[in-house]
């Protein structure tokens, strides 16, 4: 059993990766709720090495707590991304993550993200340049291949593997689908098949159940989730999701209030409103009338401990409102 395998086994859920979301204390207030363990947000390679921006250094921040913590970083360039392999080492990385999965067209234009899944070949040789300098585990997040025909996730997983790979996150889409249509969880199952190493599984995962359910149908090692842990990091929760609804609502304003708490201490000030005012909006996501919420929230002018009051207010009324319709019924 290697490394990424034990930690996998600590929680078969974990946070996926998500450019300008999986910022410390999001990835946090994840960890809390049981993410088996963390993965930053995509750190380009280039900016890491030469640009060394006060974005990068953000990025790159990470607490105590979120040890074990894998560091992503994204690039085409042998060379920079294995120095910048090096670099995260320094700051603490416990695990490498490449991304080979990243569909935009700003990024699969300079060849990066899914655009390396296009020549296995020369992927090979930028994976065994890094697996020479890479002492901790390294790993690997992929889609299904470029478009329909070039389904070549399986072919690419096995070369991965052959490179030193110790782990792969298939998001079984295409570089062409993006974000859209149905992932298809028969590919992951395929290269589950297809190789000696753990593999994750991510993609359409809305649910608690829809995880389990991944795993029961592929049977991947871990589930990662991305899009559907925005405003609900208690999805990895197990004991959660058998709490009676009341005690939902008292856990749920608990680790708002304590994201809040987070973001202050993290987020410089030019940045703080605005990050307190997505992260609220998401939290409001299902609640009653929560379109006009956000664009109040957004809309306003008054300062932070305001803003943070009228969300909490209106946290309080939808809990009301919803007990209220209950027992209506």
């Amino acid at each position: 059993m290697n490394k990424i395998e034990k930690l996998l086994n600590r929680n078969t859920l974990r946070l996926a990766p998500m450019a300008g979301i999986s910022n410390a204390p999001f990835r946090n207030i994840c960890k809390k709720n049981g993410s088996g363990f963390v993965t930053t947000e995509e750190i380009d390679a280039t900016s890491l090495v030469y640009d060394k921006s006060e974005r990068t250094k953000l990025i790159t921040n990470f607490s105590k707590y979120e040890k074990p913590i894998a560091m992503q970083i994204l690039g085409c360039d042998s060379k920079i991304l294995s120095e910048s392999s090096l670099i995260l080492q320094d700051l603490g990385a416990s695990i490498i993550d490449i991304n080979m999965g990243c569909p935009v067209p700003k990024i699969t234009k300079k060849g990066k993200g899914a655009a390396l899944m296009k020549d296995i070949r020369k992927t090979s040789e930028i994976i065994n340049n890094l697996r020479k300098v890479t002492k901790v585990p390294l790993t690997v997040k992929i889609r299904s291949g470029w478009d329909e025909n070039n389904i070549n996730a399986v072919q690419f997983s096995q070369m991965l593997e052959s490179e030193g790979v110790d782990s792969i996150a298939v998001h079984p889409r295409t570089r062409l689908q993006r974000y859209e249509g149905k992932s298809k969880w028969t590919i992951i199952k395929q290269v589950v098949d297809a190789v000696n190493i753990p593999v994750s599984g991510n993609g359409d995962v809305k649910t608690y159940e829809d995880a389990e359910n991944m795993i029961a149908q592929t049977s991947c090692k871990s589930v990662l989730i991305g899009r559907a842990a925005i405003g609900n990091p208690w999805i990895f929760n197990r004991k959660y999701q058998k709490l009676e609804d009341y005690e939902k609502n008292i856990y749920k304003i608990k680790t708002i209030k304590n994201h809040l708490e987070m973001m202050k201490l993290f987020f410089p000030k030019k940045t703080l409103e605005i990050q307190i005012k997505k992260h609220l909006s998401y939290y409001s996501k299902g609640f009653y009338e929560s379109r006009e919420f956000r664009q109040k929230i957004f809309r306003s002018s008054a300062n932070i401990e305001d803003i943070i009051k009228l969300f909490l207010d209106y946290f309080e009324k939808n809990m009301e409102k919803n007990k209220l319709e209950k027992l209506s019924v």
